[in-house]
Protein backbone atom coordinates (compact mmCIF):
# COMPACT_ATOMS: atom_id res chain seq x y z
CA UNK A 1 0.00 0.00 0.00
CA UNK A 2 0.81 3.57 -0.40
CA UNK A 3 2.51 5.69 2.10
CA UNK A 4 1.64 8.75 2.61
CA UNK A 5 4.20 10.90 2.43
CA UNK A 6 5.10 14.43 4.53
CA UNK A 7 4.80 16.81 1.67
CA UNK A 8 7.70 18.90 3.32
CA UNK A 9 9.83 16.13 1.66
CA UNK A 10 12.05 17.38 -1.26
CA UNK A 11 9.73 16.11 -4.75
CA UNK A 12 12.68 14.00 -6.19
CA UNK A 13 12.80 12.36 -2.77
CA UNK A 14 9.16 11.53 -2.98
CA UNK A 15 9.49 10.22 -6.07
CA UNK A 16 12.59 8.17 -5.15
CA UNK A 17 10.55 6.83 -2.37
CA UNK A 18 7.04 5.87 -4.27
CA UNK A 19 9.70 4.45 -7.24
CA UNK A 20 11.12 2.43 -4.28
CA UNK A 21 7.90 1.00 -3.08
CA UNK A 22 6.60 0.55 -6.11
CA UNK A 23 9.36 -2.00 -7.51
CA UNK A 24 9.06 -3.78 -4.32
CA UNK A 25 5.07 -4.12 -4.68
CA UNK A 26 6.06 -5.34 -8.04
CA UNK A 27 8.77 -8.01 -7.33
CA UNK A 28 5.95 -9.11 -4.07
CA UNK A 29 3.31 -9.67 -6.76
CA UNK A 30 6.05 -11.32 -9.43
CA UNK A 31 6.65 -14.26 -6.57
CA UNK A 32 3.10 -14.95 -6.70
CA UNK A 33 2.71 -15.41 -10.03
CA UNK A 34 2.07 -19.42 -11.23
CA UNK A 35 4.34 -19.35 -14.13
CA UNK A 36 3.75 -22.00 -16.75
CA UNK A 37 6.50 -24.89 -17.41
CA UNK A 38 8.40 -24.97 -20.81
CA UNK A 39 5.95 -27.51 -22.41
CA UNK A 40 2.93 -25.11 -21.23
CA UNK A 41 4.54 -22.41 -22.99
CA UNK A 42 5.44 -24.24 -26.03
CA UNK A 43 2.04 -25.53 -26.63
CA UNK A 44 -0.09 -22.29 -26.37
CA UNK A 45 2.72 -20.66 -28.16
CA UNK A 46 1.03 -22.85 -31.71
CA UNK A 47 -2.00 -22.37 -30.46
CA UNK A 48 -1.76 -19.06 -31.19
CA UNK A 49 0.43 -19.19 -34.33
CA UNK A 50 -2.68 -21.34 -35.85
CA UNK A 51 -5.21 -19.23 -34.54
CA UNK A 52 -3.52 -16.09 -36.07
CA UNK A 53 -3.06 -18.06 -39.52
CA UNK A 54 -6.89 -19.14 -39.34
CA UNK A 55 -7.71 -15.10 -38.80
CA UNK A 56 -5.57 -14.31 -41.58
CA UNK A 57 -7.05 -16.39 -43.83
CA UNK A 58 -10.20 -15.56 -43.11
CA UNK A 59 -9.60 -11.79 -43.38
CA UNK A 60 -7.94 -12.08 -46.87
CA UNK A 61 -11.10 -13.89 -48.27
CA UNK A 62 -13.22 -11.58 -47.23
CA UNK A 63 -11.40 -8.76 -48.18
CA UNK A 64 -10.58 -10.35 -51.48
CA UNK A 65 -14.68 -11.34 -52.08
CA UNK A 66 -15.38 -7.19 -50.54
CA UNK A 67 -12.65 -5.79 -53.22
CA UNK A 68 -14.58 -8.20 -56.25
CA UNK A 69 -18.38 -6.88 -55.09
CA UNK A 70 -17.23 -3.20 -54.91
CA UNK A 71 -15.25 -3.69 -58.36
CA UNK A 72 -18.11 -5.03 -59.60
CA UNK A 73 -20.53 -2.25 -58.05
CA UNK A 74 -18.47 0.37 -59.71
CA UNK A 75 -18.41 -0.99 -63.09
CA UNK A 76 -21.80 -1.56 -63.07
CA UNK A 77 -22.61 1.87 -61.85
CA UNK A 78 -20.14 3.35 -63.61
Amino acid sequence: MAVKVAKSDHLLIRWWQTAVEFFGEVKAEMIKVAWPSRDEAISSTWVVIGAVVIVAIWIFIVDKITAAAMTGLVRLLG
